[in-house]
């Protein structure tokens, strides 16, 4: 991947130009989802092998990604992050709500082309998406340690709506959130009402009278990599510059943490101080132990890291690493932190569009962690049966209540870690 594509659209404009986006700015968020990459994973796995496999779905990805950031571009608009398989973007502009909804069409069109998937047994399987948008008001922060890796990311109720929205879409529909409906006035057409249960209307988008017209932004110049590398995690950057980019992709076991963290309100002028101390401190913390910090999610009503343990650098024990993490986060931050941990064998490389993309790793692990810590309570460690299994030498951990997940006939064993064993002399 060239090392541009790992940041946003318009940071790169601003970095080309020598500005500096605004802190506090105004326009159109979207939140789009796909759904479906789970069962394509594991049947190319099963079929084709881990390294075949992982080939044939880096080439999908590619696919798929790369029509959507294309719609998001022709409509001027930034990809903002990566949370697993969805993209938050983000349109500025008094007309910021036409381009993002005209967007929105242009994505669920593209996804036409990926209803009927080819499998190498014979079978078929398919992608969908859901998207929801929301106008209004937003924070843009650039927090984290640049010797590590500096995270851009968008905050605030506005986008807060969009992941509220996604979650009472369905597939193939788009969400638009009342903002957006005010300022699109009889030129959207809405054919059903949802609401949350926090009392957020939304309206399901059917047509779009005055769709936006495209754009083409000129391309930018190369920028010098030594002006990106603080923008991109050092390991991944320098495997780049070595040409070893290429080679990243693969199914590799490793062992992930999610953390959700409250108690900061991203309307207040400490916002981006507080947040930028929790993250250089997660940072820290995870890479005194071999960890990455993959990705960053903030919403008002809580917020989200995802830490990796094996994507860019594997150890024998990923599963302690990551456990000694979790306890050493909770000294050092007055944020309560609910945290959970999985291990297993994940889709590790970059993904994405030939001019966005990010690195991660995806699979069911990730899932569970992440149902994990929206299990925990505060301050609370939950961990797999699997990881406890790993661990229960080096710490001590109480059993909580099996946790159901889809696709599994039986719940899963789950366990609370309570502090790190002492070593005998």
């Amino acid at each position: 991947m060239a090392l541009d594509a790992y940041l946003p659209q318009d940071r790169l404009r601003a970095l080309a130009s020598g500005r500096t986006l605004p802190d506090r700015t105004s326009g159109s968020a979207l939140f789009a989802d796909i759904s479906g990459f789970t069962a394509l994973t594991e049947s190319l796995r099963g079929t084709l092998g881990p390294r075949h496999g992982a080939e044939e779905l880096t080439r999908h990805l590619s696919r798929v990604y790369s029509a959507l950031v294309a719609a998001v571009e022709k409509y001027d608009g930034s990809v903002i992050s990566f949370a697993g398989d969805a993209v938050t973007c983000w349109f500025d502009g008094g007309d910021a709500a036409s381009r993002a909804v005209t967007c929105a069409f242009a994505m669920q069109s593209a996804m036409q082309a990926f209803s009927a998937i080819a499998l190498p047994d014979d079978g078929t399987t398919s992608l969908a998406l859901k998207v929801c948008v929301a106008t209004g008001a937003a924070r843009r922060f650039v927090v984290g340690d640049p010797d590590i890796h500096w995270i851009d990311t968008l905050a605030g109720a506005t986008v807060a709506r969009t992941s509220t929205g996604e979650h009472l879409a369905r597939k193939g529909e788009i969400l638009v959130d009342a903002a957006t409906e005010r300022a699109l006035g009889d030129g959207l057409t809405i054919n059903e009402r949802r609401s949350a249960e926090g009392g957020e209307a939304f309206g399901v988008a059917h047509a779009l009278g005055r769709p936006a017209p495209g754009t083409q932004r000129p391309s930018l110049a190369p920028l010098e990599p030594a002006r990106l590398r603080p923008w991109i995690d050092r390991t991944l950057y320098e495997r780049e510059q070595s040409g070893q980019g290429s080679f990243l992709t693969e199914f590799r076991p490793g062992a992930v943490l999610f953390v959700n963290f409250a108690g900061i309100d991203y309307d207040a002028d400490d916002a981006q101080s507080r947040l930028d101390a929790f993250v250089r401190h997660l940072q820290r913390t995870a890479a005194r132990y071999g960890g990455t910090v993959l990705q960053l999610a903030i919403g008002d009503k809580g917020s989200y890291a995802y830490v990796n343990f094996g994507a860019l650098s594997t150890h024998e024990d990923d599963a302690r690493r990551a456990v000694k993490t979790a306890l050493d986060l909770r000294q050092g931050t007055d944020l309560p932190l609910f945290i959970g941990i999985a291990q297993g064998v994940m889709r590790v490389g970059a993904y994405g569009g030939v001019t966005r993309c990010t690195y991660g790793a995806l699979g069911d692990e990730v899932n569970l962690a992440a149902r994990l810590m929206t299990t925990a309570g505060a301050g609370e460690i939950l961990v797999s049966g699997a990881v406890h299994k790993a661990v229960e030498t080096h710490f001590s951990a109480e059993p909580r209540s099996p946790l159901p997940m889809k696709g599994k006939a039986e719940p899963l064993p789950v366990f609370a870690v309570t502090g790190e064993r002492k070593r005998r002399a």
